[in-house]
């Protein structure tokens, strides 16, 4: 079977390229890479850096859309917070599982009450790695959607681009009146010659078929990781 990662040769080639943008793609491909050589082991801090390197494209998006991603940015500081608060836990299932075992992994940041922790305690506003790391992945998703579209309908406007790949992916997440709103930045992006060029550094349209970026919706890894993130927040705090 053919590696996703296509030959040695062609990797190479491409990660030669270099682009005036803030989206570093040499260094996604390569995180990508390591992370996907074993899902069950993915190191937390790569997952971190991941997330904060693909934040970056939220900026060529647009002000209202980079504005609504800045929640993710919060995200990878929580997780960058709770990385401190677990420093046995090397992997992102490691520090689900340890939530899990301490029945933290259910608490949202505003629920501490509920699970009979009062006000004042350190436990009362705790928002769980697994929740945050559950919505760095929608976040991903939504990501490997736009890059797919990208590449699926090359004279597709951006706006459309955007729109369909929220809806198709993450959309159904959200509340109605969350959803329109989202929906309603979409419609501000930049043409997407502009967002090429801010976050890649080129129009170009074979862009997306003709470097490893192209196999990201096939390689982020995006499925064990929310199958344990869904177990996570879904188990009720044992008794």
């Amino acid at each position: 079977t053919q590696s996703t990662w296509d030959t040695q040769d062609r990797v190479g080639k491409m990660e030669k390229k270099t682009h005036p943008g803030e989206f570093d793609y040499e260094t996604a491909i390569s995180t990508l890479k390591t992370m996907n050589e074993d899902q069950k082991k993915i190191d937390v801090t790569l997952f971190l850096e991941l997330c904060k390197l693909f934040t970056k494209i939220s900026g060529s998006m647009g002000y209202l859309v980079s504005w609504g991603f800045d929640d993710i940015n919060d995200k990878c500081r929580l997780l960058a917070e709770h990385i401190a608060r677990y420093p046995e836990c090397k992997t992102v299932h490691e520090i689900v599982e340890k939530e899990i075992s301490l029945n933290y992994h259910v608490l949202s940041g505003g629920n501490g009450e509920k699970y009979g922790y009062k006000k004042g305690e350190p436990m009362f506003l705790y928002e769980s790695a697994a929740r945050t790391i559950l919505r760095m992945l929608w976040f991903l998703t939504l990501l490997t959607h736009i890059f797919k579209n990208l590449i699926q309908y090359p004279e597709e406007l951006m706006s459309n681009i955007a729109s369909k790949s929220y809806s198709d992916s993450i959309a159904k997440f959200h509340t109605v009146v969350l959803r329109e709103g989202i929906k309603a930045a979409f419609m501000t992006v930049p043409t997407r010659n502009d967002f090429m060029e801010k976050a890649f550094g080129t129009k170009d349209k074979k862009f997306f078929t003709e470097c490893p970026v192209s196999y990201t919706h096939l390689t982020l890894p995006t499925s064990d990781l929310v199958q344990i993130s869904v177990v996570a927040v879904s188990l009720k705090k044992k008794k």
